[in-house]
């Protein structure tokens, strides 16, 4: 790029970066440390916040330099144009660089600058390309931290309102994206799905056939906390290889659109070839790009649980036997086990208290717990107390 174009282009940008609308502070916020000598990455699905986070930890904006990548004047940008930021703000050596995975090679001046003694804050809505990135020239030179939509703590802190069975509702109805329950914009989700589709995968990965691409999500989409085969959903829409379907999961997933879980066994093997179950990254998100979802409470509230435990760990799996348990989990080496239950009633408790009992007797559990919508009460199971709570206190 041209020196002055670039300059131009760059006090545009800061006037982005100085404003600062109303915000909260995230949950990861504490974690968050700019002033380590490593290339500090904010990853997650676009839109989820990621930008404003990065804004909200600079103290002194005047010593920051601010770059958004995915900018269509940015099309011409090349590698040796990070050099030429650092000549148009020689007195700046922190930067902040949005979406930097649009530059071919970006990696490789990161590296160099991190020598010289500059510092980076970046982010990216792609975990596998910064992933593969990182893992060439920055090894031991980063560190990662994923951002996801709102959590219910922080849409409560966002909103001002208590954790009550009210706000929880309101969670529902309106999901995670900060933009979304700041301002209720119509055909958000749905403009939102076309983007990641199109841009953050489609484009990035060469696919041509995007019906294909986009049929897979949304049959996925409808069938949120149930169990799936890549067999089962080539044969289902008449895609020949299942190598196809395999790739197109695996793309939703580094978008951050969707995420598999295994079934669980002390096996690494095993968990590979079995059956996985699907959850989206936003309740919202999934009932506005879906046909089937949306009064399904059942299926709803156990998505809203998993994100609360992916949050916390990817170490996260199904568990069924004879009888099925919805989630263990791994934290700190110790596993805990949580059964998702929208209402217990008489034709369900011997049921669902059954695959917790299994669950039990097959994995050392520090802890078992109940998530309901509403109810409050504690169960006995293998002689062990087991608490219901409802999501709005378990996840307050």
């Amino acid at each position: 790029m041209l020196h002055d174009e670039l300059k131009s282009l760059l006090e545009d940008q800061r006037l982005y970066f100085n404003k600062q609308d109303g915000t909260i502070d995230r949950d990861s916020s504490p974690e968050i440390r700019l002033d380590v000598p490593l290339a500090v990455i904010l990853t997650g699905i676009r839109r989820a916040g990621k930008s404003t986070l990065l804004k909200q930890l600079v103290k002194d904006k005047s010593k920051v330099g601010y770059v958004h990548f995915d900018d269509p004047r940015f099309s011409t940008f090349e590698v040796p144009d990070f050099y030429k930021i650092e000549e148009i703000w020689p007195t700046i050596h922190q930067f902040q660089f949005d979406e930097i995975q649009q530059i071919d090679g970006w990696e490789a001046y990161i590296r160099q600058g991190l020598e010289r003694g500059n510092r980076y804050a970046i982010t990216g809505s792609n975990a596998k390309l910064l992933s593969l990135e990182l893992g060439t020239l920055l090894t031991g030179r980063h560190i990662t931290h994923e951002i996801f939509p709102f959590s219910f703590r922080e849409f409560c802190r966002f909103r001002k309102q208590m954790p009550t069975a009210d706000s929880f509702q309101e969670y529902i109805e309106m999901g995670g994206f900060p933009e979304f329950v700041a301002f209720n914009i119509p055909r958000y989700h749905t403009e939102l799905f076309k983007d990641i589709i199109q841009r953050d995968i489609a484009v990035r990965n060469g696919i041509r056939n995007v019906q294909e691409l986009t049929i897979i999500a949304l049959h996925l989409l409808n069938n949120i906390a149930r169990p799936y085969t890549l067999n089962k959903l080539a044969k289902s829409y008449g895609i020949k290889s299942v190598n196809t379907v395999s790739n197109f999961v695996k793309f939703y997933e580094d978008s951050y659109l969707l995420f598999s879980i295994a079934k669980f066994d002390f096996s690494f093997r095993k968990q590979q070839v079995n059956e996985k179950k699907i959850y989206a990254i936003d309740t919202k998100f999934a009932q506005q790009n879906s046909t089937q979802l949306h009064e399904d409470k059942g299926r709803i509230l156990e998505n809203l649980v998993f994100l609360e435990i992916r949050r916390k760990t990817n170490q996260i799996w199904y568990y069924k036997e004879n009888h099925e348990c919805d989630f263990i989990y791994q934290l700190a080496g110790q596993y805990h086990a949580v059964q998702v239950c929208h209402e217990i009633h008489k034709d369900n408790l011997a049921r669902e208290m059954a695959g917790m009992e299994e669950a039990m007797s097959t994995v050392e559990l520090v802890s078992t717990t109940f998530v309901t919508s509403h109810q409050t009460e504690d169960l006995h199971i293998a002689g062990k107390k087991v608490p219901c709570i409802p999501f709005f206190e378990w996840a307050k």
